[in-house]
């Protein structure tokens, strides 16, 4: 290469050690593990050889774009035949203002117009998505970049934290739930011989991707690797009305049907998974995704802290 070029090409499994350190440096936040590299991106159902593309300037690994169509579909979702998503994008802090990240660009929009999709969505919710869309504050660098080039932001997420290595379950939740179960409303672990209805509820009431996260853990579960505490249903005459589930320290996601909202089984649902978290072993617990009105709603009533705040972007390509 000669002196200030630019090339970018697909990965390479002797680009791994660079790739991780690159990756580390323009994403501090969020740098990753050889296992989380494989399992998110090279080992996914839509991986295919362009998805991760890596640029290079002179002789040093530059920056990196990981890009991705809907091969497998999403149920409820299909395949978005039209969009193609960048689950990570990142330049390396010394080779920025270089052309680097437009080069990347340009390499991504390729690969999505010979795939035949007209819009590009940064990171929103995807199958082995890292975080949703752009750190405002930590990034607002890239914000401003993916702005200049045509991306704009159509959605907002906020991320949370709490410690709970002394959360106990407030009185005025556990009146809640009293009042719940005379009404016939019961906040129970999962049992095996919910999987049918658990499914059921999933499909009927809510978003797609997290039909396959419920159908993931339970697989998971059926080899050992995840345990039925982990789940906590709401349950009204038999019928799954509302869920609440944690992956270690990762709360959620969790819903209640539009028909029992308001009458505070999110509040219990929540509050017993964060009980059985500490119980469990846990001394914090996150939620990578909410909005500003559930932060301010029951996440905060029952500790959690606002941590980060994301934006979700697209550009129309065609």
């Amino acid at each position: 290469m000669s002196p200030g070029s630019i090339t970018v090409r697909p990965f390479e499994g002797r680009d791994t050690a660079a790739l991780l350190d690159c990756w580390a440096r323009a994403l501090p936040l969020d740098a990753i593990t050889l296992d989380i590299l494989e399992r998110k991106v090279l080992l996914d159902m839509n991986y295919e050889r362009d998805s991760l593309m890596i640029a290079w300037l002179d002789d040093a690994l530059a920056g990196f774009v990981v890009c991705f169509v809907l091969n497998k579909p999403i149920e409820k979702v299909g395949h978005r035949e039209d969009t193609g998503f960048i689950t990570a994008m990142g330049v390396a802090p010394d080779t920025r203002h270089r052309g680097v990240g437009a080069a990347l660009l340009d390499a991504a929009e390729k690969f999505f117009r010979a795939r035949g999709r007209v819009i590009i969505c940064v990171a929103p919710y995807t199958p082995n998505y890292f975080v949703p869309g752009v750190d405002k504050d930590r990034y607002a660098d890239g914000v401003r970049f993916l702005s200049e080039h045509g991306f704009a932001e159509y959605s907002e997420a906020i991320a949370a934290d709490a410690l709970i290595s002394k959360f106990e379950i407030p009185p005025d939740v556990l009146s809640k739930e009293k009042r719940l179960a005379a009404e016939g409303v019961i906040i129970r672990h999962y049992e095996r011989q919910d999987l049918a209805g658990y499914i059921q509820f999933q499909r009927d009431l809510m978003p797609g991707p997290w039909v396959e996260d419920a159908r993931r853990n339970l697989l998971e579960l059926t080899r050992g690797r995840f345990p039925p505490e982990a789940i906590w249903l709401a349950v009204d005459q038999g019928k799954i009305i509302g869920f609440c589930q944690n992956e270690n320290e990762h709360f959620g996601p969790f819903g209640v049907s539009d028909a029992y909202q308001g009458r505070g089984i999110g509040s219990v649902l929540l509050a017993r998974t964060l009980h059985q978290m500490r119980v469990s072993g846990c001394h914090s617990a996150w939620v990578l995704w909410t909005g500003e009105r559930a932060l301010k709603g029951v996440y905060g009533r029952l500790g959690f802290a606002f941590t980060r705040r994301f934006a979700i972007m697209k550009k129309q390509i065609a």
